[in-house]
């Protein structure tokens, strides 16, 4: 037979928890557990201000009334001193609970009941667990003693012991208690006793819905989806009416099925239920779509549910995430919808909103929009700071980046911020965009200082901002010092070499990570070995390189490694060559490609490619004016004006074609300038503008030409 006392008095715990609470000794309570009151109303008001207490989980207010307890003399009354410990524990007072468990001269299987779910909700279960064995000297435990118990034994993850209870239970004809039950079940599934747990469920608890959801969502988060969906079937057919948290595991079961059809069905679930007012099932049905990638219907269900119903108040993590989703281009316009809603609704008090807000519109391009929400923003961390820092790298802006990033040093400071990692790579990325080696030393310098020199991003970051900045012996050196590399690593080396002209460097380097164990080339690897090949003339090992990412490296070729080999071909002057593979390309040719065409053909001053090139673009672009000024430059070369003057005019006189001016951009004494032709808005715009006349009139003087021996 199983006895539960026994075993446990059998189990050896570890040697500090043999004289745990010393002062506990076994006291039983009186025959009549509980005192009458003269006056009856001081017992309700003093019950009624502990729980008062309890509510707002304030200690000191129940310290106060512990006090006024004392002074009325009423302290040693059993169900007043069972108040007073439940309140020290739920106000997380828990040496003050200990310690009055330990003065009470009375105590009923509540108060060690109390105090054992103390223990567990500490995260002490080995306490909790010898605590129990010192009441079973005096008292025989309950239902509810026992369901705190199988909470220990799951803490403990053991099973053994989780049994023996269940047995116990039954011995003492306990385990009809629902609420035991649902201990019980809900201590199985947390050891991953899912057979234990099912086999109580079909026993005990056909019509207990609470019973049906533990069983349902243990399955789910042990990722056994099928039995979870054909749990939920059962319990249909049992006819048990399920409730919002049944609901809820259900789709997390479909989220985990990662299946579209099944996305369908939780969907069709929630609405034949009535569930679309709920907000945490509204929630969690925008979560199983966003999680799987399904964008555009996280935002129908959005706009179904949420539009019009102002009764339905989605929490600022659900809007957040929704809003996240709208970072990609096709759902822009429904992200400023969105954004709309978030207005009217009052969402933008909310960090975390505004930055998903700023990062939508960073990804879409428009740099004001974030700007104007970074600029309002009442509180911001350093994922604010992150976001509109690497908006404006990403939308090139690297000198606005920068002074941003010098601004973080004042502004953020102020706000309790600190520039982290992320940081650290936006700053290096705007140093390597502006070929800045003032400002990347003095990043370089700022991440030493926070101790991320280690990371494997931010040297990689190190090494594309040396070579950018011109400092190739840099940038060797921290590779040839680093004590771990990823792929990356060597991609960056590699573009290094190659924008340096050093083909041959950049071949030995890719060689050498072909023959490493660690890492294999990826499909960026091949984008910089193959354009490396293409600056320094080596086209026979590029083509090589190319031919071989298939066969050797498992590598598809792209759009982009097509247009590698096309400006490889190019430079070389080898146009026929290069229209042909064009031609035979397993793909339709994109811009990138013929974009390659016509820039390799300009650099060589092959006009009539160059003009083919164009064509082809203006079919793929109509509305782009790259390739128009590219062309433009070349006719310019060549002195045919009349060219020049149409594509100038066809820019002008289109809306579509307009193109945003052309920017300057200079680093003086730490700081860094960005400026256009007439710009006026500099506030010594006047005195810039009177010393550049003075230069202007001392170039047009022939005596400043002649050079003195």
């Amino acid at each position: 037979m199983n006895y539960f006392p026994l075993q446990l008095s059998a189990i050896r715990l570890p040697t500090q928890y043999n004289t745990l609470t010393p002062k506990t000794k076994p006291r039983t309570s009186l025959s009549n557990p509980y005192n009458h009151f003269s006056n009856e109303k001081i017992f309700i008001d003093t019950l009624h201000s502990l729980s008062i207490s309890i509510d707002h989980k304030d200690h000191k207010l129940g310290s106060c009334f512990h006090a006024n307890i004392v002074k009325l003399g009423i302290e040693n009354d059993v169900f007043i001193g069972n108040s007073l410990l439940n309140m020290y524990l739920k106000c997380d007072q828990f040496d003050d609970g200990v310690y009055l468990f330990d003065q009470m001269s009375q105590r009923t299987v509540v108060s060690w009941t109390t105090m054992i779910l103390g223990y567990c909700n500490m995260g002490l279960p080995y306490e909790a667990l010898v605590l129990f064995c010192q009441m079973l000297e005096c008292l025989e435990p309950n239902e509810y003693t026992l369901a705190v118990m199988f909470q220990a034994c799951a803490q403990m993850s053991d099973g053994r012991l989780i049994k023996n209870g269940h047995g116990y239970a039954v011995k003492k004809g306990f385990i009809a208690d629902g609420f035991l039950l649902n201990a019980l079940l809900d201590g199985y599934i947390k050891l991953g006793m899912l057979d234990g747990a099912e086999m109580l469920l079909e026993r005990y608890c056909c019509g207990d819905v609470v019973s049906w959801t533990t069983v349902i969502s243990g399955c789910v988060n042990a990722k056994m989806v099928e039995k979870a969906f054909m749990l939920f079937s059962r319990m249909r057919g049992e006819r048990v009416r399920v409730n919002e948290v049944t609901i809820l595991g259900m789709l997390q079961a479909c989220s985990e099925s990662r299946n579209e059809d099944i996305f369908r069905w939780g969907h069709g679930l929630v609405l034949r239920g009535g569930w679309c007012w709920n907000p945490d099932v509204v929630s969690s049905l925008l979560e199983m779509y966003s999680t799987n990638g399904c964008f555009i219907e996280a935002i129908e269900v959005f706009q179904e549910f949420c539009f019009g119903n102002e009764g339905l108040y989605l929490s600022p993590e659900t809007m957040a995430t929704l809003v996240r989703n709208c970072s990609n281009t096709n759902l822009f316009e429904p992200g400023k919808t969105i954004h709309g809603y978030l207005i009217k609704n009052g969402f933008l008090c909310d960090t975390m909103i505004d930055n998903s807000l700023m990062n939508m519109y960073s990804e879409n391009g428009d740099n004001g929009s974030a700007w104007s929400i970074f600029t309002r923003m009442k509180e911001k961390d350093i994922i604010s700071w992150n976001t509109i820092i690497r908006c404006f790298v990403k939308n090139e802006q690297p000198d606005v980046a920068l002074n941003l990033f010098t601004r973080i040093h004042s502004d953020a400071s102020q706000e309790g911020v600190t520039p982290d990692f992320i940081t650290s790579l936006a700053c290096l990325q705007a140093c390597s965009d502006l070929a800045s080696l003032e400002q990347g030393q003095t990043v370089h310098g700022y991440i030493f200082k926070l101790g991320f020199l280690r990371d494997i991003f931010v040297q990689n970051a190190l090494i594309d901002m040396y070579a950018k900045s011109g400092k190739l012996v840099l940038a060797e050196r921290i590779f040839r010092e680093m004590h771990e590399r990823d792929v990356g690593s060597w991609n960056s080396m590699i573009a290094a070499y190659g924008i340096h002209g050093k083909g041959l460097s950049a071949l030995q380097t890719y060689e050498h990570l072909c023959a490493s164990e660690l890492h294999r080339p990826n499909v960026i690897t091949m984008v910089n070995i193959i354009s490396a090949c293409a600056h320094t003339g080596m086209v026979a090992e590029g083509l090589q390189i190319f031919n071989s990412m298939n066969r050797a490296h498992g590598i598809e070729p792209s759009s982009e490694h097509f247009a590698c080999v096309v400006d490889l071909l190019g430079r070389s002057g080898r146009f026929k060559e290069a229209e042909a593979f064009i031609a035979e390309m397993p793909i339709e040719a994109s811009n990138d490609v013929w974009g390659a065409l016509l820039g390799a053909s300009v650099v060589r001053g092959d006009i009539e490619v160059a003009e083919r090139a164009a064509n082809m673009l203006s079919i793929i672009e109509p509305s782009e004016t790259t390739w128009r000024v590219v062309l433009s430059n070349a006719y310019a070369v060549i002195g045919r004006w009349n060219d020049v003057a149409r594509i100038r005019s066809e820019v002008r006189g289109s809306k579509q074609l307009a193109k945003e001016g052309g920017w300057s951009i200079i680093n003086l004494q730490g700081s860094v300038f960005r400026f256009m032709a007439g710009d006026t808005r500099h506030p010594d715009s006047r005195l810039i503008y009177d010393v550049l006349s003075v230069l202007q009139n001392q170039l047009r003087d022939p005596s400043l030409h002649n050079v003195s021996t």
